[in-house]
């Protein structure tokens, strides 16, 4: 059996990455969270750009792992582009933006993930993927549960009245492939078509 690590703990970021790559890139492979393993890693602050982050998230779990046996190691790392700006540190961000202290209504920001993929040899290859969303006020309070995805209750799709949180999951993932499918196809070229 084939098998992928995705080196989140965030189970909501898990379940909408893990769904998208077994749509189109993945299809028949097994995921697993770092939540999943009996292995200990060792969280290590990142720094720099999303793409770099994702990058030494995928290190990390890559050289703690014993014995690899993951088809794949992924790490990923997500940014908001806001006016022409990535910001890397969304969480510093995501209290004002719930709160309706920073976007305006209908305004777009783009959410930035950045995909490190390391195979059992490796070798790596880094994407970047930017899916478009407007802003929409939050209509009611909800708390904000650790390794959740909360801006999910106030981004919708452009072309959508419906919040990421209110989409089914195959609105959701056929939104996220959209925009995904042609940076899937430059790893699916990099490790098969050697």
């Amino acid at each position: 059996m084939k098998t992928i690590l995705i080196a989140t703990r965030n189970r909501d970021k898990f379940k909408i990455i893990s769904k998208l790559l077994s749509t189109k890139l993945f299809k028949g492979y097994t995921f697993c969270s770092l939540n999943e393993i009996d292995e200990k890693i060792i969280d290590k602050e990142e720094i720099g750009d999303v793409l770099n982050r994702s990058l030494q998230k995928a290190q990390n779990v890559y050289s703690s792992v014993n014995k690899n046996k993951f088809d794949f190691i992924i790490g990923i790392d997500d940014g908001i582009k806001i006016k022409g700006s990535i910001i890397e540190n969304v969480k510093d961000y995501i209290k004002p933006i719930i709160n309706d202290e920073y976007l305006q209504k209908n305004e777009i920001v783009y959410i930035v993930r950045a995909y490190t993929f390391i195979d059992k040899k490796g070798s790596i290859k880094s994407i970047l993927t930017e899916i478009p969303f407007k802003y929409k006020k939050i209509e009611h309070n909800f708390i904000i549960e650790n390794n959740s995805y909360p801006l999910s209750y106030v981004l919708m799709p452009i072309n959508s009245n419906k919040t990421v949180i209110e989409q089914t999951d195959d609105e959701s993932n056929d939104y996220y492939l959209k925009y995904s499918n042609n940076k899937f196809e430059e790893v699916k070229n990099f490790f098969y078509d050697k």
